[in-house]
Formats: C-alpha cells, sequence, structure tokens
C-alpha cells in the first residue's frame, strides 16, 4: 500500500494549502512526506504551483481531495476526544505517511505513539521524519497485517494492554482481508476499558461491484490499476451489527453526506464537494 500512503500524503498536502480557511484540512506537515519534497516545499511557498497542483489533483482523482480534508479531519477529532478522555496510548495502524505524532505533538506530550506498518513503507517514513519537529515518545513497528500477530508486535514494541489506548486506521482496511480486520478489531475489544477505533471503510457492495456510483466505481478503477484493489467493506447500514459481532460498541457511523455538511461548510452555509461516496468513518470502543 506504499503509492497508497503517498498519494494520501500528497492529497493531504494539497489540502493544508486550500484557500478558504474553513476548507482547509489540518495537515500541514504533510508536504515534508512527500516523496518529492521539494515540490511540497514548493507547493506551500508559491502560491501559481500550488493552483496548479490543487487542479490537477481534481481533475485525476475527483472527490479524493475532499474526502482526505475530511477523513483527517475526522479522525484528528477523535483522537482529540480520546486523549482528553483519559487515553495515554496513540496506535496508528497502516500509518503511511502520518504526521499526527509531530502535528499534535502538545496533545501528545503526555502519550506513547505506537506507528505500525509495513517494513518498507515503514523504512521510507523514518528516512523522512528530519523533516518534521523532533517528538521523542513515537515507537515504529513494522507487520504484514494479514498474517503477523499484531498483539505480540505491539508487546514486543513496549505497548501496554492495560492502557486506555485510541487506534487510527486510516486507509488501510479495504485493502485486507476479511480474517485481518476482524482479527485487529477482536484484538481491540479486549484491551483496556474505555479504548477505541476510529477507521475508514468502504461499503461490500463496491467490493462486490453492485453498489458503484461513477465516482466509486473510478476509484476502485484506478486502485486496481496499482496493483491495490479493494477486497474489504461493511454492508451499507450494518456497521453497528459488524462491529458488536466483533465484541465492540458503535459510537458513530459518519456517512459521507453529514461528513461533508460537518466539514466542508462554508461560513455562508454553502457545502464543498464532491466527495467520493463510497464508503463511511466509524468511531467505536470496547464495551
Amino acid at each position: 500500500m506504499s503509492s497508497t500512503a503517498e498519494t494520501a500524503a500528497l492529497l493531504r498536502a494539497a489540502g493544508a494549502v486550500v484557500a478558504e480557511p474553513e476548507l482547509r484540512g489540518p495537515d500541514v506537515l504533510a508536504a515534508r512526506l512527500i516523496p518529492w519534497w521539494p515540490l511540497g516545499r514548493a507547493m506551500i511557498k508559491v502560491p501559481g504551483l500550488r493552483v496548479l497542483v490543487l487542479r490537477a489533483l481534481r481533475r485525476s482523482w475527483p472527490g479524493a481531495l475532499w474526502f482526505e480534508v475530511i477523513r483527517t479531519r475526522y479522525m484528528d477529532d477523535v483522537v482529540r476526544a480520546e486523549v482528553a478522555a483519559g487515553a495515554t496510548q496513540l496506535v496508528v495502524l497502516g500509518a503511511g505517511f502520518d504526521s499526527r505524532a509531530h502535528r499534535l505533538r502538545d496533545l501528545l506530550a503526555g502519550t506513547t505513539v505506537f506507528e505500525v506498518d509495513q517494513p518498507d513503507t515503514s523504512a521510507r517514513k523514518r528516512a523522512r521524519i528530519r523533516a518534521l519537529p523532533r517528538v521523542s515518545n513515537v515507537h515504529y513497528l513494522t507487520i504484514d497485517f494479514n498474517r503477523d500477530d499484531l498483539a505480540a508486535t505491539l508487546e514486543r514494541g513496549g505497548y501496554d494492554p492495560t492502557a486506555r489506548t485510541v487506534v487510527v486506521w486510516s486507509g488501510v482496511t479495504q485493502y485486507l482481508e476479511a480474517a485481518g480486520v476482524e482479527a485487529t478489531l477482536r484484538w481491540l475489544s479486549a484491551q483496556a476499558p474505555g479504548s477505541s477505533v476510529v477507521f475508514d471503510y468502504c461499503w461490500r457492495e463496491v467490493i462486490e461491484g453492485t453498489g458503484l456510483t461513477p465516482d466509486a466505481l473510478a476509484a476502485a478503477r484506478e486502485v486496481a490499476s496499482r496493483g491495490e484493489p479493494w477486497l474489504w467493506g461493511i454492508r451499507r447500514g450494518k456497521a453497528g451489527e459488524f462491529l458488536a459481532g466483533q465484541g465492540l460498541r458503535l459510537v458513530e457511523d459518519l456517512d459521507i453526506p453529514t461528513a461533508q455538511s460537518r466539514y466542508l461548510r462554508r461560513a455562508d452555509g454553502t457545502v464543498q464537494g464532491p466527495v467520493w461516496t463510497f464508503g463511511g468513518f466509524v468511531h467505536a470502543k470496547t464495551r
């Protein structure tokens, strides 16, 4: 999923330089982590290039830019709420080029962060963090989510299963086999009381080819063309039922129209779009 991780970082970098403040994405550090850091730096400093990059992204991935803005904002909100409620560990699964440990370093100063990803992506991430503000509370762990044991991987890295934890799982579940997703969620269900997870997902109908809106079809073709097809999803309206089967309690199943209204509303009341509409966002807790 390395190319997907880099694409997501590029979208976050573009979202952070959107002209309208109320629509702007929060990941002001993403440009420093994209593989073409000089381009990222130029995007920040050269307004003309910024406009060209934004136009290219909107043309190439209709709805992807605003989907990434929503996803980042929502997951940030969940992390803030959970840390305020007492979470002392943050686990970022499939971390890619996530910058939260650095971008939210004041919020996370008393929190231990575990970034878990495939070895090659993790190595590239660690090579690039020199461009970010320094933090000392991050542990980088490597895993194959479809085969390796998450609990054992975290335990070797110093994770405390008795501490309240918030898990961020961004842009990962749809690329995994069902057994890998379910094993991870069952692991979470056994963690300390009050622990939680936030993740995005696509509808099972999209995976089966029976619920393909035009933008979902375009997105599915794009990821499949990169050799990273979607494999897993939840049936529409069934997130609570699915999570209960994994021993978790649904806090929110946020659909795209509601998320769009919440995070992409201008001061004049109009809502920015388009946004990819092939799934949603889930926040769930241990029972």
